[in-house]
């Protein structure tokens, strides 16, 4: 395309081409006019510009004629169009369709028989979208209990303003079911009322003139210092206990000042955090200070093993404080800053102490697994260096007595637990689960094969955990920690698998009761959601047991969101199989998950949240009075007319069902 434009600083097309120098005088330059010639100007010839973005306007300009196209000419070949002598005659004789064509799922055969297709990828469950093209964007300042986002990824079911989850977290389960769940009701489910009169939560915090004279004292500080070592360092052993304590009574040398200020004051907020009993103030000042030096420290300048520590454990109370993307932002840094100064790699001839060596292995892997974990949680790529590109050994399964500054010869690793066989055993978990994570978010709509050989793979996984972490075996170890440290292991083993089963799980239910038939082999779809349920059910049986002796703060964190997920996998199951024999195991689970939060969490407002979103799924009304057991089938159209909210983006339009014929 080629557009000309007057410009007065050319020369005529004469002397142009003639190559002689223009006089550029208008009517009639100077050459012309002695030579009796006609003098004209043309212009300048202008061209599109050959840039990337032009060429990405003409590709996308391109597309939507090929689309207006396709749809002005259903079933012609645009290709072959483009290659007929008359296009326009060509167009006029491809037949219109009579019916409006139904878009079948696409099929391979089966290398074992030619007339048996199989389905290449199920259904998947849609992922929420914003309205609006900033809708991603978040804002997590003054987050709260009260605000959009949830540290567990689990309850923000609008998803404008919380930022992107992806697949694997909770959020996109809980926006189906209760589409579903508000579908069986024939109602939409009832907003939650907002809870006044909480505490100091929503009062605001502590003017910082009040809060950091009492933080600076002594008495204080070593008070949160021991709540840090006993609540929080047994279950996440990042911060080498004896080293920090000589630093703070500066019996040795303190790193750099602004990273130890840093992690001081991230080691003080998890301390205030875990005594503090859902309540904002003396945290909250500790917890923003930190954040304020790690500014000041521009540590985006600097990368240190102390700095590293503190981002990590800030970001860790970030998701515990309702900032889930404050805390990804923060270990984000963690890890790059990690990588930096290679506590990935082993370097076995850098002559460093044994202990030294140690605690960066401690550190990488404090990392690896809050980056690890985080991903899942939040649905989005695990994006961690793989066995290939870091080449640092595990952690030692020690105790801190047998490796001091003074040690020359490994310890020998006993055969029962210490306090860093959970870092090591989880670890080891994140390795071999990684890729199962980016699998599901690549492919939501995993196949009930390919979920199955997963499972297998976990199981065999969990046959190579040490003995003391087994479910038939018991160690001679009475130590809290230890309990904690295998419960949790076996909760986190089982949400994987709940993560697996789930979306099958959804899709079988839709499909039964909205009499869809599934190209899916009813066997192993079947196998899939028993294993779904075993793994729902361990969890909710397991964290009811482990509460009754009660809760630390952070055990409740991780107890709250677990039971959560597996609560809301039984109560699917009593919504979507009436009919089932197992209904009573189901009816039981689901009150057993609701005592376990009336009775020992009732102190975290975030269980109060969880509560409230499994009441808008099915009450104990319902599962006294057996509510679903005679629920009619649904017919088709009640299927077609249902007013499924925007954020799940229609759900039976998402899974590509033709409600209207008797086949996909």
């Amino acid at each position: 395309m080629e557009h000309r434009k007057a410009r007065d600083s050319l020369s005529c097309d004469r002397c142009r081409h003639k190559k002689l120098k223009c006089s550029k005088e208008h009517p009639t330059c100077r050459n012309c006019a002695s030579s009796g010639a006609t003098c004209h100007y043309s212009g300048k010839i202008i061209r599109s510009p050959l840039t990337r973005a032009h060429l990405t306007n003409v590709e996308k300009r391109l597309q939507g004629l090929e689309s207006l196209v396709s749809q002005l000419l259903p079933g012609v070949n645009i290709d072959d169009l483009l290659n007929s002598p008359d296009p326009v005659q060509a167009s006029a004789l491809t037949p219109a369709p009579s019916t409006p064509s139904v878009v079948q799922p696409t099929v391979i055969s089966s290398p074992h028989s030619d007339s048996s297709p199989a389905v290449v990828n199920d259904p998947v469950l849609p992922e929420a979208v914003p309205n609006n093209a900033d809708g991603f964007n978040w804002q997590e300042e003054d987050a709260n209990l009260d605000s959009l986002t949830d540290g567990m990824a689990a309850l923000s079911v609008e998803p404008t303003g919380v930022g992107y989850l992806g697949s694997t977290s909770g959020v996109v389960f809980l926006r189906c079911l209760l589409d579903w769940a508000g579908f069986l009701h024939q109602s939409q489910a009832q907003p939650q009322e907002r809870r006044t009169g909480r505490s100091a939560l929503l009062t605001g915090v502590l003017a910082s003139s009040q809060v950091s004279h009492a933080a600076l004292t002594s008495q204080i500080a070593s008070t949160l210092i021991d709540a840090y070592f006993q609540e929080y360092h047994c279950v996440y052993p990042f911060v080498h206990e004896a080293t920090f304590r000589a630093q703070f009574h500066e019996i040795v040398p303190r790193p750099t000042r602004r990273s130890w200020d840093m992690l001081y004051h991230a080691i003080l907020a998890l301390g205030a955090w875990s005594l503090n009993k859902d309540q904002v103030g003396l945290e909250d000042y500790l917890y923003r200070r930190a954040l304020t030096l790690g500014q000041h420290e521009s540590v985006f300048e600097t990368a240190n093993l102390t700095s590293i520590q503190a981002l990590v454990l800030l970001s860790n109370l970030s998701q515990k404080r309702n900032a889930p993307n404050t805390g990804w932002n923060l270990l984000g840094l963690a890890v790059r800053n990690a990588l930096s100064i290679a506590l990935h790699r082993e370097l076995p001839h850098w002559n460093i102490s044994l202990m030294e060596r140690e605690i960066r292995r401690r550190v990488w892997w404090g990392v690896y697994i809050f980056d690890s974990g985080a991903s899942t949680t939040f649905g989005r790529t695990v994006m961690l260096p793989d066995q290939d590109s870091m080449n640092v050994h595990a952690v030692l399964n020690v105790s801190d007595e047998a490796l001091t500054p003074q040690t020359t010869e490994l310890p020998v690793e006993p055969t029962e637990p210490t306090l860093y066989s959970a870092l090591k055993t989880q670890s080891d978990l994140h390795i071999h689960t990684n890729r199962i994570s980016n699998r599901l978010l690549a492919d939501p709509g995993l196949s009930a094969e390919e979920a199955l050989a997963i499972s297998a793979s976990m199981d065999a996984w969990s046959h190579t955990m040490p003995s003391y972490f087994q479910l038939d075996q018991q160690s001679n170890c009475q130590h809290r920690w230890y309990t904690f440290a295998k419960s949790r292991s076996w909760w986190r083993f089982w949400n994987l698998k709940i993560i697996v089963f789930r979306h099958i799980l959804l899709r079988r239910a839709i499909s039964e009761r909205g009499q869809i038939p599934d190209l899916v082999a009813q066997a192993k779809q079947e196998e899939c959601t028993r294993l779904c349920i075993d793994a729902a059910n361990a969890t909710v049986t397991s964290i009811h047991q482990y509460a009754i002796q009660g809760l630390t703060r952070l055990e409740g964190w991780y107890a709250t969101y677990f039971l959560f997920h597996a609560a809301l996998v039984m109560s699917l199951c009593i919504i979507s199989f009436p009919q089932s024999q197992e209904l009573p195991v189901w009816h039981q689970a689901v009150r057993l998950a609701r005592s376990t939060f009336r009775d020992h969490l009732v102190e975290d407002s975030l269980s109060a949240r969880c509560v409230a979103i499994l009441d808008q799924v099915v009450t104990i009304d319902d599962i006294d009075a057996g509510v679903f057991q005679g629920a009619p089938q649904l017919d088709r159209d009640a299927l077609s007319n249902f007013p499924w909210s925007v954020e799940s983006n229609e759900l039976f339009n998402s899974f590509d069902w033709d409600l209207t014929s008797n086949g996909f």
